[in-house]
């Protein structure tokens, strides 16, 4: 029971947080996986070769209401470990287009 408990008050924290903060994305840590990231809306990069551009779609974000703690996931990312601020250079990489994750895997967020 209480674990249970512990999986909805994860859940309802890490969601609180997805609504209140003013980031444009969020990294969190899944333990197991490693550092991923939600965009909060669709990003667009222009290159310097303007017909040229990178689009990432915005992340969605929902409660599964058959399985406590769980949270799906649509459009996820990870930081490009060789990203430079450099308008040429690709800045996430999708790593999921759907994932569902146990609230209580989240270890960290911000």
């Amino acid at each position: 029971m209480s674990d249970s408990i512990n999986q909805a008050n994860n859940t309802h924290t890490f969601l609180e947080y997805l609504q209140q903060t003013e980031n444009s994305h969020i990294e969190f840590f899944v333990e197991g996986i490693g550092w991923l990231i939600i965009l909060k809306e669709n990003i667009e990069i222009v290159s310097d070769n303007w017909f040229a551009s990178t689009k990432y779609l915005a992340s969605s974000v929902e409660l599964i209401d058959e399985v406590v703690g769980v949270i799906k996931f649509s459009n996820v990312y990870t930081l490009n470990t060789t990203f430079t601020e450099n308008k040429n250079n690709t800045k996430y990489n999708l790593m999921f287009d759907e994932i569902n994750i146990f609230a209580n895997k989240i270890v960290a967020f911000f």
